[in-house]
């Protein structure tokens, strides 16, 4: 008997005007059907042999276990994309710390947080909205952990520059020269939430950030 393993087929009969479509996935449904077919059409005088039929029930068994963890899997994670919509609107009104290169500068005034994995020479290049590098702070060497990092708002003539968004990026080195490991983070007011793609986004002063990167609630 042929028992080779069938993966899909499609059939159409034009003359009486309807078809049959066969499942390209052999589901536990199609499995028992293929093993009845498989029993009622054996030769007698060469019975199926029973350690086959064992290994085809244990593979009907993991088959209908890994369908049934597929379903469990899919509901957990409609259950989990709900809870993260339900805490993501529930940040909108407050204000956050979110791990972000781009910050605001209004009336002179600005302020970042400054992580760093270990003790460094920093140096941080402001840059305006077309990517032009307006200012460079020279913080001179300094040690492990969270800093505050402020900026008067001016460029590297002294002039004062107009309020907005920049950017910042962090050049810190250890003695050796080599680079070390620095994030950047800042405290905004989320006036709302967006989600796209399963995943959720904050959006503060036209900003848009990752849930993920919001690091810090505050009350």
């Amino acid at each position: 008997m042929d028992s080779g393993l069938v993966t899909s087929s499609t059939s159409t009969a034009g003359t009486t005007g309807t078809s049959t479509t066969i499942k390209k996935e052999l589901d536990k449904d199609a499995f028992l059907q293929l093993l009845v077919a498989q029993l009622q059409n054996q030769d007698p005088t060469q019975a199926q042999d029973p350690n086959q039929m064992v290994q085809q029930m244990t593979s009907f068994s993991a088959l209908e276990q890994a369908q049934n963890t597929n379903t469990l899997l899919k509901a957990m994670q409609v259950q989990n994309q709900t809870m993260l919509q339900t805490q993501a609107v529930g940040l909108v009104g407050k204000m956050v710390e979110a791990t972000t290169s781009q910050f605001d500068l209004s009336s002179g005034s600005s302020s970042m947080k400054l992580n760093l994995d270990s003790q460094a020479d920093v140096k941080i290049l402001i840059k305006d909205a077309k990517g032009n590098t307006v200012a460079t702070l020279d913080k001179g060497n300094m040690t492990s952990g969270s800093h505050s990092v402020n900026w008067d708002g001016k460029d590297a003539t002294g002039k004062a520059l107009p309020d907005g968004t920049y950017t910042a990026s962090v050049s810190a080195k250890n003695a050796s020269g080599a680079d070390v490991t620095s994030t950047l983070s800042t405290k905004v007011k989320v006036d709302s939430v967006f989600f796209n793609d399963g995943a959720a986004y904050i959006v503060a002063g036209g900003k848009q950030i990752a849930l993920s990167d919001v690091t810090q609630i505050y009350a």
